[in-house]
C-alpha cells in the first residue's frame, strides 16, 4: 500500500513539473524600464526574437505594478498595445517566453472603469484565428 502512495505522489509531482515547465515562461525576472520595454517592441514580435520583454512582464506583474492604473497611465507606461481597439484588454508582445519557441503576451485587463484589474502572461495560440 505504501509503495502505491509513494509511485502515485512521484507520478504526481513528475505530472506537475512537466506541466509547469510548459506553461509558465522561461525569463528570469528584469527591473522593469519604460524605455526600454517600449524600445523592444519590434524586436519581440520578430520571429525568432527570444523572451525579450518577459523579465519585465514578470516583475511587473509580480509587483503588482499596473494593477489599480487607468488606461492613460498603462498606455504612458508601457506604450501602444498590440490590440488597440480592445476596451477590455491590451496584449503586449514579449518575444518567445514559452516553450516549443510559442510568442507570448502580456495580458493587461481592466473594468468599466478602465482601470487595471489583472495581468497575467499567456502563449499565443495562433489557432484561434
Amino acid at each position: 500500500m505504501i509503495a502505491r502512495i509513494t509511485v502515485a505522489f512521484i507520478l504526481i509531482v513528475a505530472i506537475g513539473g512537466i506541466y509547469l515547465n510548459f506553461t509558465t515562461p522561461h525569463a528570469k525576472e528584469q527591473l522593469f524600464d519604460s524605455g526600454l520595454w517600449i524600445n523592444l517592441n519590434g524586436e519581440s514580435m520578430l520571429s525568432d526574437p527570444g523572451c525579450v520583454r518577459g523579465g519585465m512582464a514578470l516583475s511587473l506583474i509580480r509587483n503588482d505594478r499596473l494593477i489599480g492604473l487607468h488606461k492613460t497611465e498603462v498606455l504612458a507606461l508601457l506604450g501602444d498595445t498590440k490590440d488597440p481597439n480592445s476596451s477590455t484588454e491590451f496584449r503586449y508582445s514579449l518575444g518567445q517566453c514559452h516553450w516549443d519557441w510559442k510568442h507570448s503576451s502580456m495580458v493587461v485587463r481592466f473594468n468599466a472603469s478602465d482601470i487595471v484589474t489583472d495581468t497575467f502572461i499567456e502563449a499565443e495560440d495562433f489557432t484561434k484565428n
